[in-house]
């Protein structure tokens, strides 16, 4: 057996339930997909074009460009930074941030703003939406533990549930899911114990019962220790477990080694 599924203390094939991550865990985003633009002669990585766009082509009134972007950024820097701080791991449902960074655009009258929040957000997640990707291998994964009889859940932490839910269904990831959790639709994010113990008990077992599978471990490896459920953590880069953290119960380079734990 790989060195990486010797178990932190857990019986092998003792599981009665599987939840698993979502992003760079059953999908990836692949970064050469994602939108470029050139800012002030750099190459950047943004949806930020496709949103002023959306608003541009709206008739919005927006500033030029490279001032909107600025804003953008300072925007998803003050929210995300308001939100990673928060000790409640409450989530910012992606409107809030797209309202704010609408108060911002002052030449957009008071009454338009909502319609511009939701023009702009929805361009936004098209360009997310159109750079995952997905091994198809997973689903024979996903349906290998189907029949050995295992529920089978998701817990993402994404501040757009429907955009996730898009992607899982174009994916063919939904049927295989008894329990799909985001943490839009939750108001928490993981790692809040809160989270683990509603998958868990909507899969009908025992947080000790569950076998999480995911890639970030503050998220995906604290998190799930918290309540007492152990982890397989996906970690491809071989990074060192951050210092002072309990190691995972499991580490995995994909998430196809899952079965291997599961004895399948």
């Amino acid at each position: 057996m790989n060195q990486a599924l010797i178990s932190q203390g857990v019986p092998l094939a003792s599981f009665r339930a599987v939840v698993f991550d979502l992003f760079d865990t059953l999908v990836d985003f692949d970064i050469t997909l994602f939108p470029v633009v050139e800012i002030d002669g750099k190459e950047e990585k943004t949806t930020s074009r496709a949103a002023y766009d959306a608003l541009y082509d709206g008739g919005f009134l927006v500033p030029n460009y490279p001032a909107f972007h600025q804003l953008w950024l300072q925007n998803s820097k003050e929210v995300w930074g308001e939100r990673n701080n928060d000790p409640e791991l409450k989530e910012v449902r992606s409107i809030v941030r797209f309202r704010l960074l609408m108060d911002l655009l002052v030449a957009i009258p008071a009454q338009d703003r909502e319609r511009a929040a939701l023009t702009a957000l929805n361009a936004h997640m098209y360009g997310i939406e159109n750079s995952v990707v997905f091994d198809t291998d997973r689903l024979d994964v996903l349906g290998r533990i189907k029949d050995a009889g295992l529920p089978v859940a998701l817990l993402s932490n994404f501040d757009h549930a429907p955009t996730a839910r898009r992607i899982i269904d174009k994916m063919g990831i939904t049927p295989y899911m008894d329990s799909i959790l985001i943490s839009e639709d939750e108001g928490y994010r993981k790692p809040a114990a809160s989270l683990f113990l509603k998958v868990a008990e909507e899969l009908g077992v025992a947080p000790a019962e569950v076998l999480f599978v995911g890639d970030t471990f503050d998220a995906d490896v604290t998190g799930p220790q918290g309540v007492g459920m152990p982890c397989a953590w996906i970690n491809r880069k071989g990074a060192p477990v951050p210092e002072g953290a309990r190691p995972p119960d499991f580490e995995i380079e994909d998430v196809k080694e899952a079965l291997s734990i599961l004895g399948l």
